[in-house]
């Protein structure tokens, strides 16, 4: 059978499309469609998974953890040995050679694989594919190899999904593949979506994009979900070594990864957030599997693992700095993954107390959170950091009893214990985090991107921001939606962005609304497109086709870009749906504002461009909830709108020039004028003349700096403050 005959598929994946993957880094790739003729045994290819009481599960794991340990227990492991060889079946072809294999588990929510044999020859893809809603995952190719031959998948939706591997029939080796173990997700709590396995978190979590907690987006970045032998959830956070050699190590707490096994099958994802400080789903593209454990010791519960795979520059990695001196932080912060939700930071401002966890860690090996003043951990949050006032890792998550009800009682490994109190290289941080002997007690985060490419998140959002789809009314007729489709004529939409210099665009991110497509296409296009331009979209500098079919409704969706596009100055980020179908609907999230005249979007119809405050009756400004990865920013966050006020305390001028003074006039009286810290965008500590001119005052020299965004950090009235500095010699 020639593979240009191959055009059809089963009747339960008469939906599938070439979507791209939703996971672990992987090709773009369309699986091959196979023409199956009716057979007597029509399951012949399909693996029935045992019966799995949900409700008895999520019983069991919900109930308050007797240990106090804080991980999240979402899915039923199964150990299976499924092969080419022993299951499912084989399509020939003159190129191609095919290999089907079904696998369900009923009433699963959503089902992930760890293969624990993966060795693939060059050209031949894997897929895998949800067999109601068509989404595929892949292709994983030779590029996936690893000494260890593993490779743990993130969670398909769905109790169903179809393995497809293609392999060509001239190659150097047969494809070498085991799935070990197959994991059954027993949640589905109302609200339940795969991209949380556990539904929302409590309603006293902070997003960890809000103003509340200014100055995190640094060690925001460093912060990651990882999914553990397909069942378990816990937090962790990239890690820098004093050889600052970009070495991706993640730490996270023992009792998460406690072994080789566990480390070589996790799943690392990252950027998991809402874009600004209310709550949507975040964007789950970009994750990376498998690493290595280097170190552990249960008795403190940490584990260093080292990635596989080193986060591309489009992932914003950061790699934290931290604190071994074993003095207590005198306020504290925890930013993690709480019931596997977007992430999430919790707050103390007061100082953690040195205590003991239980009887079978440590005595006084750990940093116990007394109270917290914002937020919560709970489950899932396990092994995420504790950062002190210096935005420094002093800790990780092992457990405690805080809960949105009575916010009390969490406690963190020591960091400055785990550093170097056993011996042993693989029961010690010094070893892998300090490979230079240097000794030194503190050391700052950087990017892992630092002199390549710089990459930060921009959104146009505020704090106060509520994201609506807003329908066109005329009277009581609905024409559709401002930012989608509509019967208005409205065909391109746009979101303005104003930078004072140049900066690089690697892609967007949008938070889609609504969307359904017509069954009837086979794909359904948007064509997102930057403009250059002041007031107005007017020079097209790009443009790339994307499927709007690949997109999830009430979430965040990643679109990256073949080619980065360099801009100047103001530009414009835009989409355009004339190559969506009859029958398609489309809306992307706008800011519901409702007094706010601030405008940064604008509509396209045949009369041209327009802003939206100028076509809406009640005039209302808005923007489109678009977040843009900006990389090799000239003048790395020169927005034109800088924030000069801050929760207690005023930093001025802002924008600041040549020889002029950064003053900061707080509320309260200034903690420790000593301590003021300051630092650029890599993390690094620069020095600066500090004149305390009152109690709630102070004057900052940055003359002899170079250019750039500065975060100034102090303590006024016994909380932290941090304010984002733009200076211009």
């Amino acid at each position: 059978m020639e593979l240009r005959k191959i055009v059809a598929i089963p009747l339960i994946l008469s939906v599938l499309l070439p979507f791209v993957v939703n996971g672990q880094i992987a090709e773009y790739g369309i699986p091959i469609q196979i023409v199956k003729q009716k057979s007597a045994l029509p399951n012949i290819d399909l693996v029935l998974m045992p019966a799995v009481d949900n409700l008895k599960m999520r019983s069991m794991y919900r109930k308050p953890n007797q240990d106090m340990l804080k991980p999240l227990h979402f899915a039923h492991p199964f150990d299976v040995s499924l092969t080419p060889q022993n299951s499912g079946k084989w399509y020939a072809t003159s190129k191609v050679n095919v290999w089907q294999l079904r696998i369900r588990s009923t009433n699963a929510f959503s089902l992930n694989l760890i293969f624990d044999q993966f060795k693939l020859p060059e050209n031949a893809h894997l897929y895998l594919i949800g067999a109601k809603t068509g989404v595929v995952k892949g292709a994983y190719t030779s590029a996936n190899n690893s000494e260890n031959h593993i490779l743990a998948i993130e969670p398909v939706e769905g109790d169903e999904l179809m393995v497809q591997y293609e392999e060509p029939v001239n190659v150097s080796f047969p494809g070498e593949l085991r799935i070990a173990k197959v994991a059954h997700d027993f949640v589905g709590i109302v609200g339940y979506d795969p991209r949380i396995p556990l539904g929302l978190s409590g309603a006293c979590n902070v997003n960890v994009n809000c103003d509340l907690v200014n100055g995190t987006e640094n060690i925001r970045d460093a912060v990651c979900r990882i999914i553990i032998e397909g069942s378990e959830i816990c937090s962790g956070t990239l890690m820098n070594n004093t050889a600052m050699d970009g070495t991706p190590y993640v730490l996270t707490a023992n009792h998460c990864i406690p072994t080789d096994k566990k480390a070589l099958s996790s799943v690392f994802l990252f950027n998991f957030e809402s874009p600004y400080c209310s709550s949507i789903i975040g964007d789950i593209s970009r994750s990376l599997s498998g690493s290595a454990l280097k170190a552990s010791f249960d008795s403190l519960d940490f584990a260093l693992v080292r990635l596989n795979t080193i986060p591309p520059y489009n992932y914003r990695p950061y790699l934290a700095g931290w604190n071994r001196k074993n003095v207590a932080p005198t306020s504290s912060m925890c930013i993690h993954h709480p019931l596997g939700d977007i992430k999430k930071v919790a707050i103390d401002r007061n100082p953690a107390v040195s205590a003991k966890f239980n009887s079978s860690y440590h005595p006084l090996g750990f940093w116990n959170i007394q109270r917290w003043e914002n937020g919560v951990t709970e489950q899932g949050s396990s092994g995420g950091p504790l950062f002190d006032q210096n935005r420094q890792l002093v800790g990780t998550l092992t457990g405690g009893a805080a809960t949105c009800t009575l916010p009390t009682n969490d406690y963190f490994e020591k960091f400055a214990l785990s550093w170097d109190y056993r011996k042993e290289t693989n029961k010690q941080l010094k070893v892998w985090l300090d490979p230079l002997n240097s000794n030194v007690e503190k050391l700052q985060g950087m990017s892992l991107n630092s002199g390549k490419l710089f990459c930060m998140p921009v959104t146009n959002f505020k704090d106060n921001d509520k994201h609506a789809a807003i329908q066109i009314s005329n009277g009581m007729t609905k024409k559709g939606y401002w930012s989608g489709s509509n019967l208005a004529g409205y065909t391109d939409f746009a979101e303005q962005f104003k930078f004072s210099k140049n900066c690089e665009i690697q892609g967007i991110t949008l938070g889609v609304a609504k969307i359904k497509t017509n069954a009837a296409f086979a794909n359904s296009y948007i064509d997102v497109q930057v403009y250059g331009g002041t007031d107005k979209p007017e020079t097209l500098l790009y443009s790339e086709k994307f499927d709007a079919k690949k997109f999830w409704a009430d979430g965040m969706n990643y679109l990256p870009f073949k080619t980065s596009v360099k801009t100047t100055g103001a530009f414009f980020i835009s989409y355009n749906i004339a190559q969506m179908n009859i029958g398609d609907t489309l809306a992307v999230y706008m800011a519901n504002r409702t007094s706010d005249m601030t405008n940064s979007f604008f509509l396209k119809n045949l009369s041209g461009w327009s802003k939206y405050n100028s076509t809406n009756d009640l005039g209302n400004g808005s923007a489109l909830l678009m977040e843009i990865v900006a990389c090799n920013v000239d003048d790395p966050n020169g927005i034109n709108e800088f924030k000069t006020d801050l929760a207690g305390a005023r930093f001025f001028p802002n924008p600041l020039s040549g020889s002029s003074l950064l003053n900061i006039q707080t509320e309260k009286q200034i903690d420790c004028p000593e301590e003021i810290a300051v630092f650029d965008l890599m993390g690094k500590q620069v020095e600066v003349q500090v004149t305390q001119t009152g109690q709630n005052n102070l004057t900052l020299n940055f003359s002899g700096k170079r250019p750039g965004i500065y975060m100034v950090h102090l303590e006024s009235g016994g909380r932290s403050v941090v304010g984002k500095i733009a200076y211009i010699p």
